[in-house]
């Protein structure tokens, strides 16, 4: 199918539906639209506002903010880690398949999208225990992605091998429904290689941060960790939570207000939320489910200084309340560098700082993890 000229058609109906239902596109902003059509709604609910929406038309001005939007997300990088034990002295590069293929295993996969500009795995500085991989993806789907500036998105995969607790971490980078899809594919079809040459454990899954791995109280708990910062980022403010009210949970007092407006879901934006009601008192943390937080940290290293916002998150959790999410973070927005690191490459220091902030984040999980594990044991009675 030819492709529709997004700058010449305006959508409607079940064409401005495809819009709405794409994963980036969240039930806030549907909202927001709303509200700039002069309609007021309570709910965040897509049951609520895609009604109304593909019932109208859009404006020019309106379309292109719609527009702006997707690219932005689908402009930047998220990033996923993956971890599995590890029972081989064999080095990463030596344990890869020999027949990887990575065009071949998208196009017996998908028709809808095809790999271009692939690259093979390699060793990174030279390390046999740390191997990445670059592709692109290129959407053939014009029907539903019409309305999208560009039908090419780049993707990652990186593996590196941590001896010292026999263990294999998979990051993942991806910047599109699409892209996410394809390191989906690859990373499954290497965990089944290692596991048939018992690499790893047959019968253990890999290790991901999910958001049912947690309570409500744990979930705020082990986003307020990450706030503590590290020997690279310094931790500024909070600027951007989803959160809501836990239906099974019977609301206190202090909740009324949601349970009157029958809220589900909040997208609170502020200079510092980290004294706001929702995360300062611990009382109310059992009350609610917070999906999404955004971060703002200095930075300093020995080649950049500045400043950016990290967004981690289950993204998207309140669309469905699915709990086998799983949790990503990317770097939301620009990077503002200091004065005497305004020459320094952007996309270097981008990629620096989310492998710093992928130990941060692994360090407080496994923290959690073992708080929890603490927790559960009951010393046994001596007689």
């Amino acid at each position: 199918m030819e492709k529709i000229d997004a700058n010449k058609f305006l959508p409607f109906g079940v064409s401005l539906r495809d819009i709405l239902l794409h994963s980036t596109f969240k039930g806030v902003n549907a909202k927001q639209l709303l509200r700039q059509k002069g309609i007021f709604i309570e709910s965040n609910d897509e049951n609520d506002t895609f009604p109304l929406l593909t019932t109208t038309l859009l404006s020019p001005f309106e379309f292109e903010v719609i527009k702006d939007k997707l690219k932005a997300k689908e402009d930047s990088e998220k990033h996923l880690t993956r971890t599995i034990d590890w029972d081989s002295d064999k080095t990463l590069i030596q344990s890869l398949p020999d027949d990887f293929n990575i065009v071949n295993l998208i196009a017996a996969a998908s028709p809808r999208y095809k790999i271009v500009a692939p690259t093979n795995f390699a060793m990174v500085n030279n390390d046999p225990d740390k191997v990445t991989m670059t592709f692109k993806c290129k959407t053939n789907n014009y029907n539903r992605n019409w309305y999208r500036t560009k039908n090419e998105f780049k993707g990652e995969i990186t593996l590196e091998k941590v001896k010292k607790d026999n263990k294999v971490i998979l990051q993942m980078v991806y910047t599109s429904p699409e892209t996410h899809q394809v390191t989906e594919k690859i990373a499954n079809s290497l965990f089944s290689h290692f596991r048939e040459k018992n690499y790893t454990n047959k019968n253990k899954e890999e290790e991901r941060i999910l958001y049912k791995n947690f309570n409500n109280e744990q979930r705020v708990a082990f986003f307020i960790s990450l706030i503590s910062g590290s020997n690279i980022f310094d931790f500024n403010r909070i600027t951007d939570l989803i959160i809501g009210p836990d239906p099974n949970e019977t609301l206190p007092p202090a909740f009324d207000w949601l349970r009157s407006g029958k809220v589900k879901e909040l997208n609170i934006k502020g200079d510092t939320l980290q004294e706001s009601f929702f995360i300062k008192e611990r009382e109310h943390h059992k009350f609610v489910e917070l999906s999404e937080m955004e971060i703002q940290y200095n930075f300093n290293y020995h080649a950049a200084e500045g400043n950016c916002r990290i967004r981690i998150g289950f993204e998207n959790y309140f669309r469905k309340r699915l709990s086998n999410i799983e949790l990503t973070a990317y770097i939301d927005g620009t990077i503002n560098l200091t004065e005497n690191y305004a020459h320094v490459n952007k996309d270097n220091v981008r990629k620096f700082l989310m492998r710093e902030f992928h130990k941060l984040k692994s360090e407080k999980y496994q923290w959690f993890m073992l708080q929890n594990l603490s927790s559960q044991y009951t010393p046994p009675v001596m007689v």
